[in-house]
């Protein structure tokens, strides 16, 4: 019996000093973490700003391949979530939520999960910083209130480790999503951004290499759409569209591309979606294919066509950020034809076909 009290009662001063040191522990936890990348700043905001490539740079559901995500509200922006559910313990059950979005400035996440503490939140700080100020500084903040739960408290002692871990993880990995990022401020761009979905349709293409000249280019085209026409005479075919122009490569001597044509019977309506194959009569270079019904990337540009090749890189750039890989290759629809395409006021419509 004397032991046995002897035991309580050491148990009992284990459990006062460990509740009495768990009272001098701070009852709220702070981690931050920085680090900095040459990317333009509105890559790294609208990144931060929704979840369309939150897996792909944080760390939070790496101890489960099995973990199922879901996306809701917004895309972007305050009110956008990312919601998870795992079987591991150390993941649980959670969501992240766009509570605070200043444009180049912070994103806030408000944390739910099943660890220790309230108040839970996760603010992505930026700054411009380097010479020039080109370069963007991202710092990520953890905060966490564990009010009276003494527990909680000694739990914040493994906060850096735990908690700052991860986000050491995380940003470096965000260091390597932005790299596959084309380096190229899309912010300033007039046209807009979109993803659009594209119809069937039959087309009349015809390759060809130019010197990158904007005389031989257009020389070029203008021999290619001669052909097109030509085919498209033969066989009782109009054109169902403007022309497009495929970029397959382009180098500082030599633009090579595919003039493109979608057609239709002369019978079938305006905009008609592609039926079956048609049997076609075809000369010379010209080459008769359906291209299918796909989503692209899509903007508009106003311009000559020497700026093209920047508002494709921009067009990606966008795409990437935002959660869309791109696939195939990048085309234009000449909307006044290869006559205006170096004037001031050319208009053009640009897509990049997405996997």
């Amino acid at each position: 019996m004397t032991r046995f009290l002897e035991f309580l009662v050491s148990l009992l001063i284990v459990v006062v000093i460990f509740v009495v040191i768990g009272l001098f522990l701070p009852s709220k936890r702070f981690y931050t973490y920085s680090i900095e990348t040459n990317r333009p700043m509105s890559t790294v905001n609208d990144l931060f700003n929704g979840f369309s490539r939150f897996r792909d740079w944080n760390p939070l559901l790496r101890y489960d391949k099995h973990a199922k995500s879901e996306l809701s509200g917004p895309p972007m922006g305050v009110g956008a979530t990312f919601n998870y559910q795992s079987k591991d313990k150390i993941i649980g059950n959670g969501k992240w939520e766009i509570v605070e979005s200043v444009p180049g400035e912070k994103v806030k996440y408000r944390l739910t999960n099943d660890s220790r503490g309230s108040d839970k939140s996760m603010t992505i700080r930026l700054a411009r910083s380097g010479q020039r100020n080109q370069n963007v500084r991202i710092t990520q903040e953890y905060r966490v209130n564990y009010g009276w739960d003494i527990a909680g408290r000694y739990a914040g002692l493994y906060v850096n480790r735990n908690v700052g871990d991860d986000i050491k993880r995380g940003l470096d990995k965000f260091s390597g999503l932005l790299a596959t990022v084309p380096k190229f401020d899309y912010s300033q761009h007039p046209g807009g951004f979109s993803i659009v979905d594209v119809p069937s349709v039959d087309v009349l293409t015809v390759s060809t290499t130019s010197p990158r000249n904007n005389d031989a280019i257009a020389l070029a085209m203008n021999n290619q759409i001669a052909w097109i026409k030509k085919v498209m005479d033969a066989n009782g075919l109009v054109a169902n569209g403007p022309l497009r122009i495929v970029t397959n490569e382009f180098t500082s001597d030599a633009y090579a591309f595919d003039v493109v044509q979608p057609v239709r019977r002369a019978t079938a309506p305006e905009g008609a979606p592609a039926g079956e194959k048609m049997s076609l009569k075809l000369e010379g270079p010209v080459s008769y294919d359906q291209v299918p019904a796909r989503k692209a990337a899509f903007t508009t540009y106003t311009g000559p066509a020497p700026g093209l090749p920047r508002v494709r890189d921009l067009l990606r750039a966008w795409a990437l950020t935002h959660g869309s890989d791109t696939a195939d290759r990048p085309y234009e629809e000449y909307i006044g034809g290869v006559a205006t395409m170096t004037a001031e006021d050319a208009q053009f419509k640009v897509y990049w076909p997405l996997k």
